[in-house]
């Protein structure tokens, strides 16, 4: 993978950071190790966290190697993994798009509410926007398909020294199975009201023994550490060779209007919180998860990146995203 040290995100003023921050920055480990454990228990779930400190690369984690659903984190390698197809020359941003009403994914997807007729044509930049921006499940699904599937963004990132994290399914395939139906292949048409009254009539006991074992599968997980190290990368550029993708990026994520009461709730005002989000069903009392990752710029120039992973909370959404909050908090409190 390319590098290019001179680039970097200027709303995210990484280079006023090299210069402004004080030298031997560091995390408060002691503090944090204590207050992240704390709000590990209130969230009533596995958490975990990771924490890079951009200017000296000091890091802190909580449960940093363990693995954790993603839910839609994935869109951002995805994102990344369909500019690298155009600047191999696979693809233009403007080429267009055909997707066909027999293409929608389940879930969240304003391209599907916005639909007209039985087929329409998307730019390809109107895809990686859907999908980076408003976590889209059918632009995803279908930009993902289009570039060659969800191994090409795990080769990616591999390529690029991330492990740990992996990208395995189509939305349209394991958002069924993490409760324990068959996904939809592309040979089937996502019948959402027919899959979610499936979903509901499914027995108890095979939703929940299924949604156990999800939590075991490394499939379509990623571990904090792994996250705050993609995400150091963003901030680098090192993941594009075109300054203009680089900034494509920074604004999906600075635009995307998940998670308001997640980390960005915790971080002090006049922070910039360039982030991907991801969330999954609750079933049973209990949530798939709650996740937030991305780029902190603190009102002094300082950057860093966090990952929060929450999984099998049986908490309510208020106090998941509460806990987010929480260790945002104390992350700016821990660092020196």
């Amino acid at each position: 993978m390319p590098r290019f040290a001179a680039f970097a995100f200027a709303c995210l003023a990484v280079a006023a950071a090299i210069r402004t921050a004080p030298a031997l920055a560091d995390w408060d480990k002691a503090r944090l190790d204590r207050e992240i454990a704390a709000i590990e228990k209130q969230s009533q779930g596995r958490l975990g966290v990771a924490l890079l400190d951009l200017r000296d690369r000091k890091t802190w984690s909580h449960r940093g190697s363990e693995s954790f659903p993603m839910q839609s984190v994935f869109k951002l390698p995805l994102a990344i993994a369909a500019l690298q197809a155009v600047e191999a020359g696979r693809f233009k941003l403007d080429d267009r798009i055909t997707i066909r009403r027999s293409e929608f994914s389940l879930y969240h997807s304003p391209l599907a509410k916005a639909f007209k007729g039985e087929s329409n044509d998307y730019a390809l930049r109107e895809l990686i926007r859907l999908t980076a921006a408003e976590s889209d499940n059918t632009a995803a699904d279908n930009l993902m398909r289009r570039i060659g599937g969800p191994k090409v963004v795990s080769d990616m990132l591999r390529a690029g020294g991330i492990v740990g994290i992996s990208v395995d399914r189509y939305e349209r395939e394991f958002q069924p199975e993490v409760f324990g139906l068959p996904g939809f292949g592309w040979d089937k048409v996502v019948d959402e009201p027919a899959y979610r009254k499936a979903l509901a009539a499914l027995d108890p006991k095979r939703r929940q023994a299924a949604l156990a074992a999800s939590f075991k599968d490394k499939r379509d997980t990623a571990s904090p550490s792994a996250s705050v190290l993609l995400l150091e990368a963003v901030a680098q550029g090192n993941w594009l060779r075109d300054p203009s993708h680089n900034s494509l990026i920074e604004k999906h994520m600075l635009d995307n209007a998940g998670g308001r009461e997640r980390v960005r709730a915790g971080l002090p005002a006049g922070s910039r919180f360039a982030h991907r989000t991801g969330a999954g069903l609750t079933m049973d009392g209990v949530n798939h998860a709650t996740n937030d990752i991305g780029l902190v710029t603190l009102p002094n120039g300082r950057v860093f990146a966090i990952a929060v992973y929450l999984a099998g909370s049986r908490a309510d959404a208020k106090t998941r995203e509460a806990a987010h909050a929480a260790v945002a908090k104390a992350a700016v409190s821990g660092l020196r």
